[in-house]
């Protein structure tokens, strides 16, 4: 894995607003919120403060609510402030990181925050690890403020409407609602994670086609994403066994040598 390149507006320990000025944004973006990101919280968890403060600027200036926790009290503020999204350090000191993950598993997964890991130089294993345990995607440092800002705007975003259109799709015994982010099969709700919601409701759009890992990895993690396409592998295990249950996970099909479809043929 390679870090990210410095770029002009990349955090340095020099950066940070005073806890006043912040504290003045947040309570104004609070009461007026913004046309984009209107009342979004996020939660940054990170061992250094002084970069905390820094990004925690930048995001206030985009609109959105933020608060600092330096990981001891991480799931508190978390089950407390119900942030929309979480800015993890991946290299909190005693694998804290990773057993805050472990202690949101307990959390209803539709009211756990989306996750962004910022880390210092990582193998891949530890990066499809983080995607295992629920990790949207992974920003290395140092890191350019703009990008994790379009990054958490990006993660957001499929939990909006743009255009009020609230159109339910429907698969044989499976529906999605893409405005609400329910799915149900058979009628019975499913739970399923942003990244599995989002490749199902990217494949129910476009039923019977077939789809290469690569083509899925950029379409759901986007161009610029760490993840390599053992994550769409990783995420298609995960989205089956959410279905299983239910009956309906051999809609979701491995074209041998291609990629992924959903279709309700018999698999190839």
């Amino acid at each position: 894995m390679t870090a990210l390149p410095l770029e002009a507006d990349t955090i340095t320990a020099a950066e940070g607003l005073g806890g006043a000025e912040l504290s003045a944004r947040n309570e104004s973006w609070s009461e007026t919120g913004s046309p984009d990101v209107a009342a979004r919280r996020v939660l940054i968890v990170e061992r250094d403060p002084v970069l905390a403060r820094a990004l925690q600027g930048r995001l206030i200036e985009a609109g959105f609510i933020v608060t600092i926790d330096s990981g001891a009290q991480a799931l508190l503020a978390v089950e407390r402030d119900g942030p929309d999204l979480l800015i993890l350090d991946w290299n909190l000191p005693g694998a804290r990181a990773r057993q805050l993950l472990q202690q949101m598993a307990r959390i209803e997964r539709r009211s756990r925050p989306r996750l962004l890991a910022v880390s210092e130089a990582c193998s891949e294993q530890q990066v499809l690890s983080g995607f295992e345990l629920g990790v949207d995607d992974f920003v290395f440092k140092p890191y350019s403020v703009a990008e994790v800002v379009a990054r958490v705007q990006a993660i957001l975003r499929p939990s909006r409407s743009s255009d009020g259109a609230h159109e339910i799709l429907s698969f044989h015994d499976l529906r999605v609602d893409p405005l609400t982010g329910g799915v149900t099969a058979r009628e019975q709700p499913v739970q399923l994670r942003r990244q599995e919601f989002r490749l199902l409701h990217f494949l129910m759009q476009r039923a019977e086609r077939v789809f290469s890992r690569s083509q899925l990895l950029t379409r759901i993690w986007g161009e610029h994403s760490v993840a390599d396409v053992r994550a769409v592998d990783v995420t298609v295990q995960r989205t089956r066994k959410a279905l299983m249950p239910h009956g309906c996970a051999e809609y979701l099909q491995t074209v041998r040598g291609v990629g992924y479809r959903l279709s309700a043929r018999a698999g190839d």
